[in-house]
């Protein structure tokens, strides 16, 4: 989710999971481009499904704002000094799960990285979280998520199934999922602390 040019999901999906799927969703249509061309390229058309769409809690257009210097942080979050915009899709997970018929019980992994959209993204997948609470890796966003006003309807939902998390920069430590309300929110654009890894409830004591 927010697969930009598959470094991450296509990496993943050739080293570590001979046996498994992609789903890979990206918004922006020139990352998406070179998303397709990469997929090609690595042999992996019949393993990846593409996606050239965002993800949020509700169907919705909205605008992204472009960082030509770095692709991988265009945002829907607006900035003043990004003058050039685009227009993207948007649709809740849950949705394109259900059109495609594709059960809970077949998602294993997730990975986010929408550049402070993470929370709205998680809440346009509340059945599959409740079904099937897959481990989850994504960007940690603070300030951002803050900001969104869905920080708490985001806690609430993850609360049912998660309840600790490793902060992956952060020397690997396992907190609960409660720190995620006190964290001190750096002095960076987002409040980015880098990334976290969500636990299920019973994975530890």
């Amino acid at each position: 989710m927010g697969a930009n040019i598959g470094t991450t999901g296509l990496y993943f999906l050739k080293k570590f999971a001979p046996d498994m799927r992609l789903i890979a969703f990206e918004p922006d249509i020139e990352n998406f481009k070179l998303l397709r061309i990469n997929t090609i390229l690595n042999n992996l058309e019949d393993r990846a499904t593409l996606v050239n769409c965002g993800l949020g809690e509700k169907f919705d257009e909205m605008t992204m704002y472009i960082e030509p210097s770095n692709p991988a942080a265009n945002s829907v979050i607006k900035f003043e000094k990004r003058n050039r915009t685009e227009t993207v899709k948007i649709i809740p997970l849950d949705a394109y799960l259900a059109e495609n018929k594709i059960t809970a019980s077949k998602i294993k992994y997730i990975w986010i990285d929408t550049e402070g959209f993470e929370p709205q993204v998680l809440l346009g997948a509340k059945n599959l979280l409740r079904e099937n609470p897959a481990p989850i890796f994504m960007e940690c966003n603070l300030r951002a998520w803050d900001k969104s006003g869905y920080f708490e309807d985001m806690m609430t939902l993850l609360s049912e199934s998660y309840s600790h998390f490793i902060h992956v920069q952060g020397g690997d430590k396992i907190y609960p999922l409660e720190a995620l309300r006190r964290i001190e929110r750096p002095d960076n654009l987002f409040g980015q602390i880098g990334d976290i890894f969500l636990i299920r409830k019973g994975a530890i004591d």
